[in-house]
């Protein structure tokens, strides 16, 4: 398949996916919720990613090489099927909103310390559209090429943090009504795992393979946990106060000073993480887009992406503010949707794939159809004994040299067919 793509780039891809909105923003507002606390939560939270890994890694085993449009239209069929797909193209286009948001508020404060947002769109649409019109392997393969460079940017910036840092959060402090209310606020930011069930056909894995790309989701929870754990311990009270976590726990490295802004790694790295999380979450509107409608190929569903990206951007979300509140708003409902019931229902078909091969039954014929199917047999058998009389004779008439005129061949010819269609007609149904 020209779009396949590796176990490694799939492994890849389940980190890239794991940090996505997880290292800017979420931990302050994870700690506005639920203090430090939030870790426990974000733990918990994890833990149902992996539960929904498991559920693709289920579903992977019943329907090898079948499309998920194949599987829903023959589990649901197609009118659900458009319908989990209009879900999931909105919910690939709001990803595509907090990405960029998160990453345009941080370059804002870092860099311009001004408004750029046209120039920004400018510059980040062609190149997330650019990765769709070349496929998944292409920018799976840029992924692959940039993985351990971003890898060892995040794990940096854990490291030269360990010198600021000399207390541990306070845990237990919140109640459980505190984490209910994180839950729901910032869920939106997880369920980033419905992506490989977009391209369940794409992805290349045999059994063997699995454990592989499990270890590197546990890489991507292992990098997040860590940073927020060494975030909190930083700032405690303060955390709320801090909305660029990667970047923050940077700042009191006095150690480093001398050398120059150390922050530029993590500048870097959240550039790189943010550009291909949109080009995935980009490539998921897409391909949504163009299963709910077949007729239509990827040039209208990336048009249809950058002007609903422009309109809504512009309109609805524009200032950080609005973006928190649209964001920790209703929409963590509509998350739970995408995050939870929709991964369940293709985990439970899974086991409907099973039921159904489990169910088969042999044909058994009764005693009559037996003796009937016998009769017809041995009609057929003897009409083409008949046959093979008819032709040998033949052969010794030409061999004998008598002189068999072509009418009469033709006449032969003629009583043989006129043989075969009684033969034919005498057979019970």
């Amino acid at each position: 398949m020209k779009e396949a793509i590796s176990p490694r780039q799939t492994g890849m891809l389940c980190v890239i996916l794991i940090l996505a909105n997880k290292i800017l923003i979420l931990p302050s507002l994870m700690y506005q919720s639920a203090k430090s606390d939030g870790l426990f939560m974000m733990a918990f939270l994890f833990l149902i990613e992996l539960l929904v890994l498991f559920a693709f890694f289920k579903l992977k085993k019943r329907f090898p090489s079948e499309s998920l449009d194949e599987i829903l239209s023959m589990s649901i069929g197609k009118i659900l099927a458009k319908i989990v797909y209009l879900i999931l193209m909105a919910f690939f286009l709001f990803k595509v909103f907090l990405t960029f948001s998160t990453a345009f508020m941080y370059l804002k404060l870092q860099v311009y310390q001004g408004e750029f947002a046209l120039l920004a769109i400018i510059c980040v649409v062609p190149v997330i559209n650019h990765a769709v019109f070349s496929g998944l392997r292409t920018f799976s393969r840029t992924i692959e090429l940039f993985f351990y460079i971003v890898v060892a940017g995040f794990v940096t910036c854990l490291l030269l943090s360990l010198f600021a840092i000399d207390t541990t959060p306070l845990f237990f402090t919140s109640n459980i009504k505190d984490l209910g209310q994180a839950w729901i606020k910032h869920v939106f930011s997880f369920g980033d795992y419905i992506f490989l069930f977009l391209v369940i056909d794409k992805i290349n894995i045999e059994n063997k393979h699995y454990k592989q790309i499990f270890r590197y989701a546990l890489l991507g929870i292992g990098l997040v946990l860590t940073l927020f754990f060494l975030f909190y311990s930083l700032y405690q009270v303060t955390a709320f106060m801090h909305n660029n976590a990667i970047s923050d726990i940077l700042v009191f490295s006095i150690q480093f000073n001398a050398v120059g802004r150390i922050d530029v790694i993590a500048m870097l790295t959240i550039m790189f993480l943010s550009l291909f999380q949109m080009e995935i979450f980009n490539y998921g509107f897409v391909n949504s887009f163009t299963n709910f409608f077949p007729k239509l190929n990827k040039i209208f569903g990336v048009v249809t992406f950058d002007v609903l990206f422009i309109i809504v951007y512009f309109v609805f979300i524009g200032k950080y503010e609005n973006m928190l509140n649209f964001f920790e708003g209703w929409l963590g409902y509509f998350a739970i949707v995408v995050d939870y019931v929709v991964p369940f229902m293709l985990f439970c078909i899974s086991f409907k794939k099973q039921g159904r091969v489990q169910n088969d039954e042999p044909l058994i014929l009764s005693d009559s159809d037996t003796s009937k199917e016998e009769n017809t047999n041995s009609d057929i058998s003897k009409g083409n004994d008949n046959n093979s009389d008819t032709l040998k004779a033949d052969d010794k008439i030409n061999q004998s040299g008598e002189g068999v005129k072509l009418p009469q061949i033709k006449q032969q010819k003629q009583s043989r067919e006129m043989e075969k269609t009684s033969i034919k007609s005498e057979v019970p149904q």
